[in-house]
């Protein structure tokens, strides 16, 4: 592997893509690798094209069709042009998802519209130690539509697991994000319970310990913990990475630290640091 490069499944890791989507994104010449093995057939990309990833990410995420993205592509100099343009068209039945257009406009270095939920910067990401944790989890896979049913089961077959256990455990679950979710993507995610006390595993629960760490979030209130709006602080904490040379030591995650409240600060979206 040549200086700089990293592998696609690094490359997934690093911008949020599933394998699936980097190869589809490939055939259809919107991300193409820097390199490919002529041996092995291993895909290889270069760091500098995070940026654009996320920008087609994000467009993904406004439903906009892979030959649209081609197009915004193919013309750097009106790529905010090009953007509103096609939004336009689309507006009345996507009102609803103005905050994402924002994000994509803000990725490109365009000002973004006035200040609406959803919105977030690297001054809103916030770090500090997190001591080691025994946790009760389970994995799936699901799309970004099921996504909250799916891990709200998943908190409850957990908690009916430890209480017929014996064990203690308070309100704060967290769901890893190990596979993208979206447009492109269906996990796997991994719901945890944290708890005290002696457990057998049995069935789909798996029992692990979560490391100590050093943690990087962002404070979530409710009216932002909902998508779209919760998108944001995936990018705030993003481009708090990218831009302090800083490396994560694992999976995103959505810690939910407190019972639900339509008030105050009710998750986290976080992530370890190196």
């Amino acid at each position: 592997m040549a200086d700089g490069e990293v592998t696609i499944g690094e490359f997934a890791r690093r911008s949020g893509l599933s394998l699936k989507a980097l190869r589809l994104y490939d055939a259809r010449g919107l991300l193409e690798p820097v390199r490919v093995d002529p041996a092995s057939g291993y895909r290889y990309y270069d760091p500098e094209q995070l940026g654009r990833a996320r920008t087609i990410s994000l467009l993904r995420r406004l439903e906009m069709p892979l030959g649209a993205i081609a197009d915004v592509l193919a013309a750097p100099a009106g790529q905010a042009s090009a953007i509103r343009s096609w939004w336009d068209g689309r507006r009345r039945e996507l009102v609803d998802r103005g905050p994402e257009l924002d994000l994509v406009l803000q990725t490109l270095g365009e000002p973004a519209g006035p200040a609406h939920p959803g919105q977030f910067g690297v001054d809103d990401v916030v770090v500090h130690e997190v001591a080691a944790r025994t946790v009760a989890t389970v994995r799936r896979h699901v799309v970004q539509e099921d996504l909250m049913a799916a891990f709200a089961s998943d908190v409850l077959e957990l908690r009916a697991f430890l209480d017929a256990s014996g064990a203690s455990y308070g309100t704060e679950f967290w769901v890893l994000f190990h596979g993208a979710v979206g447009h492109d993507g269906d996990g796997p995610v991994e719901t945890c319970v944290p708890y005290e006390g002696a457990v057998v595993p049995a069935g789909t629960v798996v029992l692990r310990q979560e490391p100590a760490h050093t943690m990087a979030f962002v404070p979530v209130t409710a009216a932002d913990c909902r998508y779209p709006q919760i998108i944001g602080a995936y990018v705030a904490l993003e481009t708090w990475f990218t831009t302090g040379d800083r490396r994560a030591a694992g999976p995103s995650r959505e810690i939910y630290p407190v019972p639900w409240s339509d008030e105050g600060v009710v998750a986290h979206v976080a992530q370890p640091v190196a």
